[in-house]
């Protein structure tokens, strides 16, 4: 990769998306370098609708950017399930994902939030160039990309339970994608969140971190859709009624 490629290429961005505007959100931004790995240069605790695209709008990018959400972006149906939400649970029941129920009435936020960033020129299409925002869900891609049966919960438990989660969490984020493809480098902002003092962290530090480490694995998500191309990555559903797109292993030959 030269470097008038790399000044050119897109920016990754992963947010991890809050279902209620009252909730806090996580945002991450990843960069690839010359010799086409990645570098998470920075993560941020997001809150109100204005303060996300605020965030997005400031690290979009002069030759634009892919942005994976951790939440629905296409949700057309008024109850029940989407037939991707179906299909994903069949697929990793075994894996123990919790099974999503997407519809207009609790995934009003996110649904609003994704509407925003298409009239921002953001494509809800993966295979399409330029600007695009996609839908991923993390606990299948953990199981994916992390090697594990089940994935690790966050965001939910006692805050000890929490604390061991994200300990978990950021040591396979580091550890197995590391010699992934594309690999992720070292960094002062990896560092940050693989060091971030977990003991002395009330309930609400432990919330940033989680969501921050969400927003990493989506920012990731991004930039293996870009680099590896549709062609590696599992697409449930239809842009009609919303879909999920996961990558579909760490290596191209699936180790």
């Amino acid at each position: 990769m030269t470097r008038s490629q790399r000044y050119h290429s897109p920016r990754y961005l992963g947010l991890d998306l809050a279902w209620a505007p009252r909730k806090s959100s996580g945002g991450a931004v990843m960069e690839v370098d010359q010799d086409g790995t990645l570098t998470l240069t920075s993560t941020a605790s997001l809150r109100a609708h204005e303060d996300i695209l605020g965030w997005l709008a400031r690290n979009r990018g002069r030759y634009g950017c892919i942005i994976a959400i951790n939440a629905p972006i296409i949700v057309e149906n008024t109850g029940g399930q989407r037939p991707c939400d179906i299909a994903l649970h069949e697929h990793f029941a075994p894996n123990f994902v919790d099974e999503y129920h997407v519809n207009i009435t609790n995934a009003s936020h996110p649904r609003t939030m994704s509407r925003a960033l298409q009239r921002m020129g953001f494509d809800p299409d993966p295979t399409a160039e330029g600007d695009r925002v996609i839908e991923t869900y993390n606990q299948p891609t953990q199981v994916l990309l992390f090697d594990q049966e089940r994935p690790i919960r966050l965001k939910s438990g006692p805050v000890g339970a929490r604390k061991d989660g994200v300990a978990r969490f950021r040591e396979l984020l580091q550890e197995k994608l590391d010699d992934a493809t594309p690999p992720l480098n070292p960094s002062p902002a990896l560092t940050a969140l693989v060091e971030a003092d977990l003991p002395s962290s009330n309930g609400s530090r432990v919330g940033e971190l989680e969501e921050q480490l969400e927003a990493t694995l989506c920012a990731y998500t991004a930039a293996f859709l870009d680099i590896r191309g549709p062609e590696a990555c599992a697409f449930l559903g239809d842009l009609r009624d919303g879909y999920v797109l996961l990558p579909t292993g760490r290596t191209p030959e699936g180790g």
